[in-house]
């Protein structure tokens, strides 16, 4: 059951982290580059981030069963892994609700920007509180990758 577990987790974050980090770093440059207008990429984006999200979700999920269950041999860590959790989760959270609000600005089916002037802060923050995500799950995974190799199961992380 271990070894099933990680198995969902590490795929759950292979596709979710992995996925948008992928996106963010290639498809939203290549858009801009071949879409006319570059403007185009943001109804691209919109769709991507309800799946980017939706995976999140079933990831978060993953990764409390796994701290939840698996524990670790280092108790500071173990915590430290529940603060990336959290930071995953609650960024997750404002992301699902800023997502509708930018919505709103935006004519999907006519591709038209409703209010630029409103949509620019709302993204801005959007893309800021997914950065924070990004570094919350990149130490989430870097934690559990060292607690799942066993790294400093010794009296020193006991407190």
């Amino acid at each position: 059951m271990k070894f099933a577990r990680r198995a969902l987790v590490l795929a759950a974050l292979l596709f979710w982290h992995g996925g948008a980090t992928f996106y963010a770093a290639v498809a939203i440059p290549v858009g801009l580059s071949v879409l006319d207008p570059p403007a185009h990429q943001t109804f691209v984006t919109q769709a991507v981030t309800n799946w980017l999200n939706l995976a999140g979700a079933v990831a978060v999920v993953l990764f409390a069963w796994d701290l939840l269950v698996g524990g670790d041999a280092c108790s500071a860590r173990h915590r430290w892994r529940w603060a990336a959790w959290l930071g995953t989760a609650a960024t997750l959270a404002l992301m699902a609700w800023l997502h509708p609000k930018l919505d709103a600005l935006m004519d999907r089916q006519r591709l038209v920007i409703l209010d630029r002037a409103a949509l620019r802060p709302l993204h801005h923050a959007y893309l800021g509180v997914s950065g924070v995500q990004w570094l919350c799950a990149t130490g989430y995974a870097l934690l559990t990758l060292h607690s799942w190799t066993g790294g400093h199961a010794d009296e020193r992380c006991q407190t």
